[in-house]
């Protein structure tokens, strides 16, 4: 019998009875399912959240501060060791989904031109940097993903692995390598995560990876550490930068710590969402350009998740590396920062290489373009 034989069985039994649930592993700690007995969808305005415990945040990238989706952790179970009272999920009613199709997959043609129209802008001084998502249909059905969620625990252990459903926002499976916060009573961790390599191919020093890249990192880490600054927060120390594999690809990774004082979390995660690692420099400017470029809605792509605890240790991922399930098709989320120093085709090629965190699992094809 598989190690994760009782997980994949309980997560077969949320998939399939339309449950409201979340299951996560944050890296270094075990596989925890919450799930709620009432399927019906819970929202929180951002400044009130202090007074939740235990909620699995659901934030996506165009984040309403007064709705804000979260799962409750009405039945929680922790596995392997939890695995033999599963049967506890027969208390959950399920719920069909209400969420409308997200929008067509992004055709090959209107990413370039997407590029080269942010490259322009860039040269323009409009922007500094955007971030260009696209979607890719695959045949991933509901059914596989149990299975691709156990994979994704064995295939990378330094990414929150995390699969939720709601009603309205669809069924959604990510593995993400990038902390947004991580805090636990007065100390607060974020992460600045920018560019991409191939895992295969990493220079051998930092200052060996291209000058787009150091550029790209360098700006959201100044983006955070200026956020930190501007809130006067104690003691703010910055490590790295370091290389971070993430299952095909790697990154360059900065870790900027600090004590939060009398700085409610809330506030500052408000203050640091959406970083320049999933909009762009400037943010306003950014948005504005993801919105007149992108056909497909991003919905919880690019935006947060993990387990909010107040009285304990909370950590909340971006939700990248993602795929979602909605209106009866599977898609893969995927993007590229662009600067003015992009190259359209090799930005194409990043998202490619970016889609095999799924892709690359066994018997997992997506539809030609």
């Amino acid at each position: 019998m598989s190690a994760h034989s009782g997980l994949h069985e309980a997560l077969a039994h949320c998939v399939r009875r339309g449950l409201t649930f979340a299951a996560f592993r944050v890296p270094g700690e075990p596989v925890r399912l919450w799930a709620q007995r009432d399927p019906r969808e819970t929202t929180t305005d951002w400044p009130g959240l202090s007074a939740k415990e235990r909620v699995f945040i659901m934030a996506p990238f165009a984040m309403d501060p007064g709705q804000v989706p979260f799962v409750r952790a009405e039945i929680e179970l922790t596995f392997p060791q939890d695995a033999p009272h599963a049967g506890v999920l027969d208390e959950c009613a399920g719920a069909e989904e209400t969420r409308a199709d997200p929008g067509p997959a992004t055709a090959r043609q209107d990413f370039l031109d997407a590029v080269n129209a942010a490259r322009q802008a860039c040269a323009q001084g409009v922007l500094a940097k955007v971030v260009l998502s696209r979607a890719m249909d695959a045949d991933i059905p509901p059914e596989r993903w149990p299975g691709l969620f156990t994979w994704a625990l064995e295939d990378n252990h330094h990414t929150l692995v995390a699969m939720a459903r709601t009603p309205s926002g669809g069924l959604w499976m990510g593995a993400s390598p990038e902390r947004l916060v991580t805090a636990k009573g007065n100390h607060v961790s974020v992460d600045s995560i920018a560019a991409t390599r191939p895992a295969e191919s990493l220079p051998p020093t930092i200052r060996e990876w291209g000058p787009k890249e150091l550029d790209e990192q360098g700006k959201v880490t100044t983006y955070v550490r200026d956020i930190l600054e501007r809130l006067h927060l104690g003691d703010v120390k910055t490590v790295g930068p370091a290389v971070l594999a993430a299952g095909p690809v790697a990154h360059l990774h900065t870790v900027l710590e600090a004590g939060l004082g009398d700085v409610p979390l809330a506030e500052l995660v408000a203050r640091l969402h959406p970083t320049p690692a999933v909009c762009g420099v400037p943010t306003g400017e950014a948005q504005h350009f993801i919105r007149s470029h992108e056909k497909h809605d991003r919905s919880l792509y690019a935006g947060f998740w993990g387990p909010w605890n107040p009285s304990g240790r909370t950590d909340l991922f971006v939700n990248l590396r993602c795929m979602r399930h909605v209106a009866g098709r599977t898609q893969l989320m995927v993007g590229a920062g662009i600067t003015r120093g992009s190259e359209a085709t090799m930005e194409w090629t990043e998202t490619e290489r970016k889609a095999r965190t799924w892709l690359r699992a066994p018997g997992i094809t997506a539809h030609a373009d």
